[in-house]
């Protein structure tokens, strides 16, 4: 049978039936065992809201539609069920931190800042760790849609924590932080002091609020790519920073990582192979960096990625299904493990069909 008359085939009637449950699935995972077929990750966040009937903002500023629309999206297409917590995703730390954001419209796909919190250099030396976390920001809504989320079984993605610099990016804005960098290093190392000082008392809160065994921490880092910053000043600025964060996840009891280099990351990997990561990370990484690059600097990991999300967008049914097949055949022989997703956030508003088609491939070709 050819490739093209799989993809003509596969439907409802076809697909084959699951030997494990999905926490079956990801238990063989964490334990370095195979699982029955490849896990889906769907990586859905507007997507899920507006398949749900929801605006792309019911994702980022309402608790329970957020849950709802990923749980319901996740059981639709087929997908690992592991939510990710809302509120203001990569732009989070900035309104805790004095900044103002837009929230999702129509022709916005996530929030952004529109006002950073820093005019002068002074305004540096006065950022300072906010009392009361539970009670600034958006972390009081990112508490609820936890909260709501573990009423059912299952891990949850949270709490989630920028890079440095990322964090640098909504309160400094990016050009005045790489100006920084370059004539006042001191003064943006006392910035990173303090978004660093702000990401473990978040961590904490979230600890003492629900524990650690159902959440699963996201660290990401975009603004770390190499086609920003190269991998020397990676190593100088952002990496202690990062390392030191990690660490203080393992000491408050997060067991496993979620994380992202976002982008072109590859000169920067041998720097992030040093962080812990804890027992068994999942490696999340776009098309940029390859499969078995990730298995080269993080054997012991779990590998995720890395279906580039325009592919989904623009092309045909037929291009996804085989760009999804070749990943998903590359996966499937990573000693540590493979879980099939977009290498980054789905496209809210890619085909219905486009997105089954994931699902499709991996029914084809994801069984272990």
């Amino acid at each position: 049978m050819s490739i093209e008359a799989a993809h003509e085939m596969t439907s409802l009637r076809t697909l084959r039936q699951d030997r494990l449950t999905e926490e079956e699935r990801m238990e063989a995972l964490w334990n370095g065992q195979k699982p029955d077929r490849v896990p889906i990750l769907g990586l859905s966040f507007g997507f899920s809201a507006l398949n749900a009937g929801y605006s792309i903002g019911d994702f980022y500023t309402d608790a329970k539609k957020s849950a709802d629309a990923q749980r319901w999206t996740t059981e639709q297409y087929g997908w690992q069920p592991m939510p990710w917590s809302c509120g203001s995703y990569c732009a989070f730390g900035a309104v805790e931190l004095g900044c103002e954001i837009k929230w999702p419209s129509e022709s916005l796909q996530a929030p952004t800042v529109v006002r950073h919190a820093v005019d002068t250099d002074e305004d540096i030396l006065n950022l300072k760790v906010p009392d009361n976390l539970d009670r600034v920001g958006t972390i009081p809504l990112l508490l609820e849609n936890v909260g709501y989320m573990l009423e059912r079984k299952g891990t949850v993605i949270a709490p989630t924590f920028n890079g440095p610099l990322d964090m640098a990016e909504s309160v400094l804005g990016i050009e005045r932080s790489l100006r920084l960098l370059m004539t006042k290093p001191d003064l943006l190392h006392y910035a990173f002091r303090v978004f660093t000082d702000f990401n473990i008392a978040y961590a904490k809160l979230f600890a003492d609020t629900f524990g650690t065994t159902r959440l699963l921490p996201d660290v990401s880092g975009p603004m770390e790519a190499n086609t920003i910053i190269s991998p020397k000043q990676f190593a100088e600025f952002c990496l202690p920073y990062i390392k030191e964060l990690l660490e203080s996840l393992r000491e408050m009891g997060y067991k496993h990582t979620w994380f992202h280099p976002c982008g072109e990351q590859n000169a920067n990997l041998p720097y992030w192979s040093q962080c812990d990561f804890g027992d068994r990370a999942i490696i999340h990484v776009g098309h940029e960096i390859d499969l078995n690059t990730v298995a080269k600097y993080f054997p012991n990991d779990i590998a995720c990625g890395n279906l580039e999300p325009a592919i989904v967008q623009n092309e045909t049914p037929e291009v996804i299904y085989n760009a999804s097949k070749d990943i998903i055949r590359k996966g499937k022989e990573i000693p540590g493990g493979f879980i099939f997703s977009t290498g980054c956030e789905m496209p809210p508003k890619a085909s219905p069909y486009h997105v089954w088609t994931l699902t499709k491939a991996v029914n084809d070709f994801g069984w272990y």
